[in-house]
């Protein structure tokens, strides 16, 4: 399994904790991801509403992977 890191960012700047979780691959990373917007989007938790928030997702060193944004429709 890879280690993933997973940031909550808004305009490009961390906010919050990271949080690591190991996925097989890419694919399974950005499952991943989406499933954590749409929980965080599902209990309304972000107050300033989701335009200018992402979620990135690196590798374990830090390298980035990708910035998935909340509004997309996913």
């Amino acid at each position: 399994m890879t280690i993933f890191h997973f940031e909550l960012c808004r305009n490009g700047q961390r906010i919050g904790p990271t949080e690591t979780r190991d996925c097989p691959d890419c694919g399974m990373a950005f499952r991943a991801a989406r499933d954590m917007i749409r929980n965080l989007r599902d209990e309304d938790a972000l107050p300033d509403g989701a335009r200018e928030h992402t979620l990135r997702v690196s590798y374990v060193d830090h390298s980035l992977l990708f910035d998935l944004p909340f509004d997309i429709r996913i």
